[in-house]
């Protein structure tokens, strides 16, 4: 495996000439989970409204995958094609249950203690590249694969994740439009992480 910096460069090379596609794609994205469920709700109750927003954050979760896998197939020079991010609707039982297998595991470990949260994020961070790249494995099997391959390798995702806290800063300070930024390219950058990971799993 790379150190951090390699992985960035390599992500900002692959985003060159791409970077438009990576902003509109976030930007799609971004509106459809959250604007969508803002503007929804604004003439509702406080728990209809939040009733609404989380029913509209589940049904988003493939969206989240389809925009994870879109920078997996940048970064392989495949079809980038805005259509893309719902490819996840198309499949939706699979790939549903595994965001939310994960998404429940991850919140309840930090509601838990936090550190245990953060451990399993690492632990089933790679479960929607599996996905992608083996459309019979089940959406268990994905969690379960994810956490063999990630032996080993937690504290070092939690460095290169953890490197990005000053670009999420410097987003934050611009409004959030800043993220339309970034987004692509920490995206990019697990993406190239994860083609090592894939490939030192597979020696």
């Amino acid at each position: 495996m790379q150190n951090n910096q390699t992985y960035k460069n390599r992500a900002l090379e692959s985003l060159n000439s791409k970077w438009a596609n990576g902003v509109i794609a976030t930007l799609i994205v971004f509106l459809i989970s959250g604007g969508v469920s803002q503007v929804a709700t604004l003439p509702m109750g406080q728990a209809s409204g939040t009733a609404f927003s989380g029913i509209w954050s589940l049904l988003c979760l493939p969206l989240s995958w389809g925009f994870t896998v879109y920078f997996l197939n940048l970064i392989r020079n495949h079809d980038i094609s805005y259509e893309r991010l719902i490819d996840g609707y198309k499949d939706f039982v699979r790939i549903f249950l595994a965001e939310l297998l994960v998404g429940l595991a991850v919140g309840v470990g930090t509601i838990l203690f936090i550190v245990p949260g953060i451990i399993l994020g690492l632990m089933f961070s790679q479960t929607a590249f599996i996905l992608k790249d083996d459309p019979q494995i089940s959406a268990g099997d994905a969690l379960s694969l994810s956490s063999k391959m990630m032996q080993g390798h937690k504290m070092e995702l939690f460095w290169l994740v953890l490197s990005f806290i000053g670009w999420a800063i410097l987003a934050c300070l611009t409004l959030g439009l800043g993220f339309l930024l970034l987004a692509p390219y920490y995206e990019a950058t697990m993406a190239h992480y994860y083609e090592d990971l894939k490939a030192e799993y597979q020696r």
